[in-house]
């Protein structure tokens, strides 16, 4: 069964893929952008396109009204609680009668962890589950994609520099979170469920780094880099200092062993297999290839 579905954070990294993953399923989608210029690509697709700002509660009832379904991701900033918030309350105002919301599930939500992403998504989660609406929640494990932070050092130096020590982590490909939410929207039966979404094994960023060494041709090493380094090099390349930091505090959890954990629920909704790192390296390649090696 279709519906209409209302996907916020259409352009981002997992909405870009999304959006389009649910017009092939036959789906009438609307999409919640601050700038609907930069959304011109969603309209030409068939996408109706509405202006709002989780930020701003008064902008989302023309965005909320009339859609059966919700797709609630609020990217990682200071201002996440609220935001969430925010769709939430729209959601319950206008009537929807399901709201599936991308939570986040590096580590378990019950652990007392220094990682301030995971304290915000066990906030709302927790606002979620006793707002009355059906919902669904997703916790996708760290994206592999994430990575792509890295492409410049891989690119420049055939190295992987984190701050993440010897760690094993079930990392996802966004693809598959996709995939997932697009079955979670697209079909019954999954109101009420916590699906926690990993890669198909445990890996380190030893075996990141081998993968991409095959995919490349070129030999490409993991380099386990201090907290503060790391931080350094994420702010020089764009990043805010509030996300560097979030980072940072998901690495020392990693380091520590709270991420080293698989689920088969990737496989269960969409049914295959998450993509292996291998796959990702792969399909990446041409955006992580070294400079070429000296004769």
């Amino acid at each position: 069964m279709t519906n209409t579905i209302l996907v916020t954070g259409a352009t981002g990294n997992i909405g870009s893929g999304l959006v389009p993953s649910l017009l092939a399923h036959g789906a009438t989608v609307r999409a919640l952008v601050r700038d609907p210029l930069k959304a011109a690509d969603l309209a030409e697709a068939g996408v109706e396109v509405v202006q709002g700002d989780l930020d701003k509660p008064e902008t989302l009832d023309a965005a909320f009204d009339g859609v059966d379904k919700v797709f609630l991701l609020t990217p990682p900033n200071p201002n996440q609680v609220t935001q969430a918030h925010n769709g939430i309350v729209a959601a319950r105002r206008a009537g929807v009668a399901h709201l599936v919301r991308l939570s986040a599930g590096a580590i378990p939500v019950t652990v007392d962890a220094a990682a301030r992403v995971t304290r915000q998504h066990a906030v709302i989660d927790a606002e979620l589950a006793t707002s009355g609406l059906a919902y669904t929640i997703l916790r996708p494990h760290f994206f592999v994609q994430n990575l792509l932070i890295a492409a410049r050092s891989v690119a420049a130096d055939a190295a992987l520099y984190l701050p993440a020590k010897d760690a094993d982590l079930g990392m996802i490909d966004v693809r598959d979170v996709v995939e997932a939410a697009t079955a979670v929207l697209t079909e019954d039966g999954h109101e009420g469920q916590t699906y926690v979404l990993t890669g198909p094994r445990s890996i380190s960023f030893h075996d990141v780094a081998q993968a991409l060494s095959t995919a490349l041709g070129t030999e490409v090493q993991y380099v386990d880099v201090p907290a503060e380094a790391a931080r350094d090099a994420m702010i020089g390349m764009g990043l805010s200092e509030w996300v560097s930091d979030a980072l940072n505090e998901y690495f020392q959890v990693f380091s520590e062993g709270l991420g080293d954990f698989t689920t088969p629920a990737v496989e269960a909704l969409t049914g295959h297999a998450a993509r292996s790192i291998d796959t990702f390296a792969s399909d990446f390649a041409a955006a992580i290839e070294p400079a070429a090696q000296p004769a």
